[in-house]
Parts: C-alpha cells; structure tokens; sequence
C-alpha cells in the first residue's frame, strides 16, 4: 500500500510541477498588459487645468474595496500631474446631491454637472466605477472610468478594462510595476506582493488606466 501511496504523491507532485512550468513558459513570453478599450481625445484644450474628482462607486457599499480606493485612485491620479485635482469626499458629495457615490453609467442627479462646476470651480469630473472586483486569487478588477467636460457634457477620455490576474500579460504588467521602488517599499510595509495584495493590486490598476489619459 505504501508503495503505491508514495507513486501516486511522485505523480501528483510532477503534474503539478509540469503544470507549473508551462504557466511560467507562457508567462515569460507574455507583453505587459496595455489597455485598449479607451476614448481619448488627442489632446486636452490648455484651459483644462482642474478637474474634480468624484469617490469611487461599487453597486456593494459594503465592499471592502471601498474602503481604501478613493486614496489610491487619488495617488495615482496626482502622479500624473496633468491638472489640478479637487477631490469631493463621500460626505461632500451627499451634501450636495444627496448621494455620496454615484456611477456615470446610471441617471445622475438634477443639474448634477452644473453643481459640481459650481462648488470645485473645475473644468472637468472625472467618474471611477468599480465592478467584478475580487480580492482573492486570482484577484481581479473592473474599471470604467470617464472625464467629462463640465460645460460641454462631452467625454474627454474614457475607458473600459478588466485586470484579471488570471491572465498571463496582467501578471507581467504588474510584475513590471511591482519592481518600482515607490511599490517596492510599499509591499514590504504590507507583507504582499502585488498579485496578494489587494491594496497593491488596485495601486497597479489606477496606475494603468491613468497612464491613458491624454495630455494638454
């Protein structure tokens, strides 16, 4: 019995390590992910110098992934440095709508873009819905994101990804931003790489979809 025991362990163990070496096979030859569902203008007109920045919405306001995106999606925006942003809190939001997130996909509030030109003094808002959010392995994410020109109603960027960890080139993509010092250090604080972490993760995602948006 033991013998046969110990042959089905060797099988199972070599399955699993060829499994493995297949998946680091595709892996290596795998290109970063770069998102290609996006509208983009060509270029920002040069008065487009403030933009508000609305608080991420999830159909779930008891996600967890509400919890930390508003600070990350904040960050990463500010890293572009592509206009000044004016950030509108949940809190803020509701005083002035009645609703303390909002999704760009849904029937907005009355005068809803009037409203926030008025309190930011902004040109543009800039909408994040968050969607197919999973925080286990392989942890995924859904991002739609738009920036509207508050006089005009017209989208002067928009995109539409899912950054799945399933796949081959989100891996090597976040892999490639993993390495970069700022995250670096960040994972060694959180005990998570960027695959782990849902924190780092999002981090990632952020990062990559604002890499899109247009210049002035």
């Amino acid at each position: 019995m033991k013998p046969l025991i110990t042959s089905l362990i060797f099988i199972s163990l070599f399955s699993f390590s060829c499994r493995k070496f297949k998946e680091e096979k595709v892996i290596a030859k795998a290109e970063p992910f770069r998102p290609t569902n996006i509208y983009p203008v060509e270029r920002l007109p040069l008065n487009f110098t403030r933009v508000a920045l609305l608080p991420c919405f999830h159909e779930d306001p008891d996600s967890a992934v509400l919890s930390f995106c508003d600070e990350i999606f904040l960050q990463e925006l500010s890293q572009e440095r592509i206009f000044e942003i004016v950030r509108i809190k949940p809190n803020e939001l509701k005083s002035l709508t009645g609703f303390s997130r909002v999704s760009s996909k849904d029937d907005l509030p009355a005068n809803f873009l009037r409203i926030i030109e008025n309190r930011t003094g902004a040109r543009g808002v800039l909408f994040i819905d968050l969607d197919s959010y999973k925080p286990f392995r392989p942890m995924s994410l859904g991002v739609r994101s738009k920036l509207v020109d508050l006089k005009t109603g017209e989208f002067m960027w928009a995109i539409d990804e899912t950054f799945d960890a399933g796949h081959a080139s989100i891996i090597v993509g976040a892999g490639n931003f993993q390495n970069s010092a700022q995250v670096r250090a960040l994972s060694e604080r959180t005990n998570g790489s960027v695959l782990q972490s849902p924190r780092v993760f999002t981090k990632y995602v952020a990062f990559t979809i604002f890499s899109t948006l247009p210049k002035r």
